[in-house]
């Protein structure tokens, strides 16, 4: 039987180790930058869906921090809304459509804890006149009774 060398052993062990930690560090600092870019986008995601519901009454602000496991499904904003000078949240859910996965966008008012959806993102046309025209989605009514408890 061949005997291990320890001295050999440790450096290949070193080695591999050393390869680990600089593979994870690169996705870690890869992750970083990618989440400036992601919340910008994602900000002007929901200010063109709000846009496109009433041009120039709503302005995206600072991104808010979900402390929740719904987090990989959502983000949420601040919005001023600009006919009643009031601070609002726009809220960016991932629903589960009949056409696949589509951003969906909700304002919440916090003072009347109010939900109300404002459209879907990145759908156009036939498509999202559809979804729109069907008022009895259980799957939108179920993020818009989600909201309030996925900000709180």
């Amino acid at each position: 039987m061949q005997e291990i060398d320890n001295k050999k052993f440790f450096k290949k062990y070193a080695f591999f180790i050393l390869i680990l930690v600089i593979i994870f560090t690169i996705l870690s600092y890869m992750t970083v930058l990618a989440h400036k870019s992601w919340t910008k986008n994602l900000s002007a995601s929901i200010q063109k869906v709000l846009n496109e519901k009433e041009n120039g009454r709503w302005q995206v602000g600072k991104n808010i921090d979900i402390n929740k496991p719904l987090t990989v499904n959502c983000a949420a904003y601040e919005v001023l809304d600009t006919k009643t000078n009031s601070i609002m949240t726009a809220v960016i859910v991932r629903v589960v459509t009949f056409y696949g996965p589509v951003p969906a966008v909700y304002i919440y008012n916090q003072k009347e804890e109010q939900v109300e959806f404002a459209g879907y993102s990145s759908l156009h046309g036939r498509i999202q006149k559809q979804l729109m025209n069907n008022k009895s989605d259980k799957r939108r009514e179920y993020w818009q009774d989600k909201i309030p408890d996925i900000l709180k």
